[in-house]
């Protein structure tokens, strides 16, 4: 068996485990649903469409407004994830399966980012549904999904690893704790005020692919500060790049965590 199909069944396990939480679907329905009802005239800046404005511009602008806030509540109930197996010892029957240590925290990863991205998918194609009856266009259902593909979920993706990994270091609540704080200096605060990842490619509620269905800077991508080589025009290529990085560093602490549990194991 592959490293993917034998990463199939735990993914596909904890899959069906979140999807049934009220939490999840409690968590999402709030923030979203804050979200549309603020997007008129208090909500952020590029939150509402212009009349006329293409299917494309609309749901860019939709996803934008639900990446502000949304990953907050996937870090919130992905962060006791691996925490709770370990209290559930649910950790001694995943080891027995032939899928080692990369196997299960791969597994989770991806089931955890189906979950918890579903009701976020559902949100886009709600509002999708709400736009294509206002401005009567159906290509806002497709834009949806391409919205949702490059905007919300490389951020999921990017906090998930850290939501699931950080918390076996940390407590639960102290994750949570920091990563609010880290969330808005991270994605809100402005580098002339302090040192912060605001506007690179490393900003996870998509400043750069944003900027490129939007045609316009968002969220001041590319905005000079620390980091220069993270922080260049935005682009289609840049875009790409961001959600690329945002992959890729997405998995670094479960690659330490991966680490650290075979060597545990090992002693």
């Amino acid at each position: 068996m592959t490293g993917m199909t034998k990463m199939l069944p735990v993914a596909w396990y904890e899959f069906r485990m979140q999807i049934r939480k009220r939490s999840l679907w409690i968590t999402i329905v709030l923030i979203t649903g804050l979200l549309a009802v603020a997007r008129s005239g208090m909500g952020p800046r590029y939150a509402s469409a212009p009349p006329g404005a293409s299917a494309r511009e609309v749901m860019a602008r939709w996803a934008f407004l639900f990446a502000v806030l949304l990953p907050i509540g996937f870090g919130m109930v992905l962060a006791d994830r691996l925490i709770r197996d370990r209290r559930l010892r649910t950790t001694e029957l995943l080891t027995s399966l032939p899928t080692g240590v990369g196997g299960q925290l791969g597994g989770k990863y991806l089931g955890s980012i189906a979950a918890t991205g579903t009701p976020a998918l559902l949100a886009m194609l709600a509002a999708a549904g709400y736009e294509a009856v206002r401005r009567g266009d159906v290509a806002m259902v497709p834009w949806a999904v391409v919205a949702f593909a490059t905007v919300l979920l490389p951020g999921l993706a990017f906090v998930a690893g850290f939501a699931l990994a950080c918390p076996l270091v940390l407590t639960t609540p102290l994750f949570r704790v920091l990563f609010v704080g880290y969330w808005f200096w991270g994605n809100t605060l402005l580098p002339e005020t302090l040192p912060t990842l605001t506007g690179s490619l490393l900003t996870p509620n998509a400043s750069y692919p944003t900027s490129w269905l939007l045609g316009t800077t968002v969220n001041y991508a590319g905005i000079p500060g620390p980091l220069s080589f993270l922080r260049p025009a935005p682009t289609g290529a840049t875009a790409a790049a961001s959600i690329v990085l945002l992959v890729v560093v997405g998995l670094l602490p479960l690659a330490v965590a991966g680490l650290l549990q075979t060597r545990r194991r090992a002693a």
